[in-house]
């Protein structure tokens, strides 16, 4: 079931690496909390487990193959969380060694094997135990959430390899990599894997469980613990499928869609143009040992088999220890803190040290005794936001160009640059705006750096998204000035790079008009502005009591976060500081609410009709309408000068 290099675009290849980028992030994360160290080998057997049964071929009609994954296993023995780091890494042993899959299909391969089918499989299986104890029914369950997983990633492959037509195409309708569409891959891939793939990797994932729970290893989230779970025994196992992998020869026939450019040819009755290409020069990682040496024996076969078996185990059992030492404090961690301590007296866990655990096991997360990461950045962010809306107020009520102007028409003027942004397509039109926009913030004594770290960095990164696959070839067609991938025909182009700078330029000139707007205007003023612009009054009153109480919600955050760091002996690990962190969001919702009642008593008490007024009435004169006319003479020049280029 895996996707070659050459039937897929690259740009579904990017999309689908770009759509595996987090969530790798966070399997990594997620591994440090929920992989004890004493279970790491059992990630690096189930790892070489799933590679080892996807030597077992299975003859299917129509003479392809189908043969399980072993990626609900994974999940089931240690969470899907660690099965998406083990399968991840079975794939890219198979890829970078063996001319299996491929390197530029690996991110569409784990998004359908590593990702769809644990985290499927793994819900299924949930569903189907509930909260049994009983070990038959956690075996059967298994089996159901591996017939659903692996159903779950034909069923992925199917979708990626049948847009490819609509996706690459020649102008006579020709696909260009992969040439069946969507009528086909489905109902193919789908009915082998239904009534055959399905219920070998249920039977094989029953098999699995049965036998780890007799070795005494418990599942994930099972409720049972060990006191040493045997991965010896799971290394035997493991030794018999591997000294078992040449029946996997015995089936003749390649999978559905990993056919060669001859069998492409011989299937569709004409061979892609790109899909050739890729086939010829494209590169299939080292190819040390490729196909596995199927067409030399069994012996080689089974040898070749062990190998990767054993590189996927090394592989996952050194990123397992990466992840756990990663969270390991260096010296022993305390015990669990336990519940919240009592208002009147002392941590439980600070007046009674809790006894060691007598099982060994060391699942559990440990506390850490350094300053919580998750609770100082947030405690960081409160503050600067609570800073950030104080400063804006600060640079308002300097003296300035832009603070002596009317809101409404400065809003106006704004508005009017805004719009020039975004109709103009030329460089150095934009570069005009851009320019304009400096020079306000000189005149308004806006400091450059403000601008450029408020409005050039978000600029940038926000920018950037829709300027990287704008320089791609696929995009915007073009003569090629960086060639990226030579088998694919994907470049960067003179026209791409050209729209890329365009959008940047644009995005950093409104990003740099918005924020001249909201520095050199008081928040009140900029309310009474849009109100005068006929705003409804709701919206300004609304917008108003928003503003003010994201000041007060984040200074009461701030000092709540600074309290619980100063009462706190052992700051907490990532898993408790997230806990802390959602009971605070919880307790200042509670408290934003009681904040919302208090103060609309408060204004209706003091004769609040739906009206706000200001303290400060809005005149226009001479040098607001001079703004004005400023603002539209420069969007007009800007205008002008994308007409000319």
């Amino acid at each position: 079931m895996h996707i070659p290099d050459s039937a897929i675009s690259p740009m579904t290849s990017l999309a689908a690496g770009a759509a595996m980028a987090p969530i790798w992030s966070l399997a990594g994360r997620r591994l440090g909390d929920s992989l004890g160290t004493r279970r790491v080998p059992l990630l690096a057997v189930g790892s070489a487990f799933c590679f080892t049964v996807m030597l077992f071929n299975i003859p299917v009609a129509g003479g392809t193959t189908v043969h399980p994954l072993g990626g609900v296993l994974l999940a089931v023995l240690l969470g899907p969380w660690a099965a998406v780091v083990g399968v991840s890494v079975a794939l890219l042993m198979q890829a970078l060694f063996f001319a299996d899959g491929g390197i530029l299909a690996y991110g569409a391969n784990c998004l359908a094997m590593a990702a769809a089918m644990p985290f499927t499989g793994w819900l299924s299986y949930r569903l189907a135990c509930g909260r049994s104890p009983s070990p038959w029914r956690h075996s059967w369950a298994a089996a159901v959430g591996a017939y659903v997983g692996i159903n779950a990633a034909a069923l992925v492959v199917a979708v990626m390899l049948g847009i490819q037509p609509a996706l690459a195409h020649t102008p006579d309708g020709r696909a260009l990599y992969f040439p069946f569409d969507l009528r086909v891959t489905v109902p193919a891939l789908m009915a082998s894997h239904a009534t055959v793939a399905g219920f070998a990797e249920a039977a094989a994932t029953l098999l699995a469980v049965r036998w780890l729970m007799a070795a005494g290893v418990p599942l994930h989230d099972a409720g049972g613990r060990a006191a040493r779970p045997r991965s010896d025994l799971a290394w035997a196992g493991l030794a018999a499928l591997l000294a078992l992998s040449p029946l996997g020869l015995l089936a003749r026939g390649e999978a559905w869609g990993e056919w060669d450019a001859q069998g492409i040819r011989e299937r569709a009755g004409y061979l892609p143009p790109r899909l050739a290409a890729v086939e010829e020069r494209g590169w299939k990682g080292l190819a040390v040992l490729p196909d596995y040496l199927s067409d030399r024996g069994p012996l080689l076969y089974m040898l070749a088999g062990a190998a990767g078996a054993m590189l996927a185990a090394g592989t996952a059992l050194l990123v397992g220890r990466a992840a756990r030492r990663r969270d390991d404090p260096a010296a022993p961690a305390p015990p669990d803190p336990g519940p919240p301590p009592p208002a009147d007296g002392l941590p439980a866990w600070l007046a009674t040290p809790a006894a060691p655990d007598e099982s060994g096991s060391d699942d559990r997360p440990p506390l850490r005794c350094a300053s919580g990461r998750f609770l100082d950045r947030t405690l960081e962010f409160l503050a600067v936001e609570a800073r950030e809306v104080l400063f804006e107020e600060r640079h308002a009520r300097t003296p300035g160009v832009l603070q002596g102007i009317d809101p409404r028409h400065k809003i106006a003027g704004i508005a009017a640059l805004l719009l020039a942004a975004g109709l103009v397509s030329s460089p150095l039109a934009l570069g005009v705006l851009w320019g304009f926009a400096l020079l306000l913030a000189r005149l308004s004594r806006l400091p450059a750096a403000v601008l450029l770290r408020r409005a050039g960095v978000p600029a940038v990164f926000f920018g950037a998204v829709a300027a990287l696959p704008a320089m791609l070839s696929p995009v915007t067609p073009g003569p090629a000035v960086l060639t990226l991938w030579a088998a694919s025909d994907l470049s960067v182009t003179a026209p791409g790079l050209a729209a890329a700078v365009v959008i940047l330029l644009r995005t950093a000139a409104a990003a740099s008009l918005g924020v001249l707007l909201a520095c050199t205007t008081p928040w009140a003023g900029l309310v009474a502005g849009l109100r005068g612009l006929l705003l409804p009054a709701w919206l300004a009153a609304v917008l108003t009591l928003t503003h003010r109480s994201l000041a007060v919600v984040s200074a009461l955050a701030c000092d709540l976060f600074t309290a619980r760091r100063s009462r706190t002996l052992c700051a907490p690990g990532a898993r408790q500081g997230r806990a802390f962190v959602g009971a605070a969001m919880g307790g200042l919702f509670a408290h934003c609410l009681a904040l919302a009642e208090d103060v609309h008593a408060a204004m209706v008490a003091r004769g609040w009709a739906g009206e706000a007024r200001t303290l400060r009435p809005l005149r226009a004169g001479f040098r607001d309408a001079a703004w004005l006319a400023c603002a539209l003479a420069w969007a007009l020049i800007a205008l002008g000068v994308d007409a000319v280029a």
